[in-house]
């Protein structure tokens, strides 16, 4: 505390200000002294913040600047208490709460500001249950990394929607969120999803909670269901601000939050390395395709580099944008961030910018696999807890499983250099001697098995038991499938149960209609034949209608494979799934 500073601490907390509460000629305020720590280059935003001229009774309300005492003053709304004294109100009183909010931050959306740092220790309740934001804007600092952050992703305006989930959490689970660090980023949100499941809250209030805390930004709920999830007299309001407005203002949130994001960047738990360029990329045999300019490949990094003992120091370099010969449309979305960061999200081990005619391009195909079954996965874990079939929660279990055990056959064949890609072998010789990524991925590997085999035996094991508890069914007993015993360690012991049980959710996800609904299905059904499918001598014969879709000779990388799972139409998808069910499953048609 400066010495200068008058009134009382107020329980409001902020890591950017000391707020106290004066009186002044007999009318309270609080007064917000700017602490040392900030730097001056950052009064813009500040300005910025204060120059909101609003008459939501959720925001705070800027009343004057006392120069003499060096402090901005708010109005003192009253009696109040912090929003971290409620602890697992009523459903009702949630839902209230999260609607006044949620107008709040429509007004700040609409004057191209964002909430971007509240949280229970800085939202006051008045009268009990009226919320009031008392910091917002770009110029306090943060509390709470937000997934993207850890793994240093600029942020974008659903930052808001995230640390909303956050709030939340807290009101209905009673703790505070846990943090995300790259050590915990592959588990984190599955221990959150399950303190949110053991709430006695309603499962739409469950799943509420779920889309918002989705650590991949694009599965998050987005503004429009938001929205739609409260009916109040302003609800017409919101929903025409976030469907007509919010477009343009978005635009000037996000320049203010990338200019707002360089003023912090700290170099924290980043491991750089470099990307060693492959020789004679002619002579690797596989999936390429035409020979076209190598790109100048400078740099890039892991995401997230949970293991950094096994990494090097070189210096990190932004990469560069891809050469290709595809039409235009292809370059800025088949390349895009987004599609970068999902496959970063799914792989073990991804390199963003790699030559569609090295080496890395097969083994990435070979990669994909892991992917494919960990995005079903996750998209049945959303699906299971609004289903009152156990058969979820099996299919959870089984893709854990196997997943693991993919991996483990996967990680015995790199531990013996074995070339299960398809590469000219004295090439491949050449590559694993000289290739320092190579040697980075089997650690990565490595270090990614033994954290979801931890998992798997902590927590996936409970969450079956759990199933079998809600659904009031005995689990069973010596099954060699339904355990956590690991000892297995390649697919063909597993197969059979495994298939079963996919075969079970098949039949459920036959009767739903939907984008989402048929994206499953074919999930599903390329998981049930994964190793088939996902042959690396095949993959581009099995994965020939993608190519046709996006108007491709041929499926060159996986990156055109996810563009087409994350746009195209539940018909592309209903279309996929038919050719490869006649492919594969042709003895099971009737």
């Amino acid at each position: 505390m400066n010495i200068n500073q008058i009134g009382e601490p107020s329980r409001i907390k902020s890591c950017t200000f000391d707020i106290r509460e004066v009186s002044i000629q007999g009318q309270k305020y609080f007064a917000y002294y700017k602490k040392n720590t900030m730097n001056q280059d950052l009064d813009e935003y500040l300005a910025l913040d204060l120059n909101l001229v609003h008459n939501c009774k959720y925001l705070r309300n800027y009343k004057r600047s006392a120069d003499g005492h060096n402090y901005k003053a708010f109005e003192y709304p009253g009696e109040y208490k912090l929003l971290r004294d409620l602890i697992k109100p009523k459903e009702e009183t949630i839902l209230n709460i999260v609607s006044d909010l949620v107008s709040a931050l429509m007004i700040l959306h609409s004057n191209s500001l964002l909430g971007r740092c509240f949280n229970i220790d800085n939202i006051i309740l008045i009268n009990g249950t009226t919320p009031m934001l008392m910091e917002f804007g770009y110029y306090p600092k943060m509390d709470y990394k937000v997934p993207e952050q850890v793994i240093s992703t600029q942020l974008n305006e659903k930052v808001d929607l995230f640390l909303l989930g956050r709030v939340i959490y807290y009101l209905t689970v009673g703790k505070e969120l846990p943090n995300y660090t790259l050590n915990n980023f592959g588990e984190n949100e599955d221990k959150i999803n399950l303190a949110i499941a053991e709430t006695n809250y309603s499962q739409k209030l469950k799943i509420f909670i779920q889309g918002l805390l989705q650590k991949n930004r694009s599965q998050r709920t987005d503004y429009l269901k938001l929205v739609q999830m409260f009916d109040t007299p302003n609800s017409s309001i919101l929903l025409s601000f976030y469907q007509n407005e919010f477009q343009n203002c978005n635009i000037i949130i996000n320049e203010q939050l990338q200019a707002r994001q360089n003023q912090d960047v700290e170099i924290e738990e980043i491991v750089p390395f470099i990307i060693v360029p492959i020789i004679n990329p002619n002579k690797i045999k596989g999936p390429y395709v035409q020979q076209r300019q190598k790109p100048n490949i400078i740099g890039d990094n892991l995401e997230p580099p949970e293991s950094p003992s096994f990494l090097g120091d070189e210096d990190n370099f932004n990469p560069p944008i891809l050469n290709t010969q595809h039409p235009l449309i292809n370059c800025f979305e088949v390349d895009s961030e987004e599609i970068n960061r999902e496959l970063q999200n799914i792989l073990p081990f991804y390199i963003e910018s790699f030559d569609q005619q090295s080496i890395w391009n097969n083994i990435f195909f070979s990669l994909y696999r892991f992917g494919l079954v960990k995005k079903l996965n996750e998209m049945i874990k959303n699906f299971k807890r609004l289903s009152d079939d156990l058969t979820l929660w099996k299919t959870s279990f089984a893709l854990s499983k196997i997943h693991i055990v993919l991996q483990i056959e996967f990680i015995n064949d790199l531990n013996q250099d074995k070339n299960v890609f398809g590469i000219h072998q004295g090439d491949w010789v050449q590559f694993i001697s000289k290739n320092k990524d190579y040697k980075i991925m089997k650690h990565k590997l490595q270090y990614e098995l033994e954290k979801d085999q931890k998992l798997f035996i902590g927590l996936t094991f409970s969450q079956l038991y759990k199933g079998y508890s809600i659904f009031r069914q005995n689990p069973p007993q010596n099954d060699h499938f339904l355990n956590n015993n690991l000892q297995y360690e390649t697919f063909e012991e597993y197969k059979l149960a495994y298939r079963g049980i996919l075969s079970e959710s098949l039949a459920f996800f036959e009767k739903c209609q939907g984008r989402e609904y048929s994206l499953i299905k074919l999930f599903l059904l390329i998981c049930l034949k994964i190793n088939n499918i996902c042959d690396i001598d095949a993959i581009q014969e099995n994965f020939k209608y993608v190519g046709q879709v996006l108007n491709l000779p041929q499926v060159s990388s996986i990156k055109e494979i996810e563009y087409f799972f994350k746009n195209k139409s539940e018909t592309n998808f209903d279309e996929f799934y038919n050719i490869i069910k006649s492919k594969f499953f042709a003895q099971n048609q009737q």
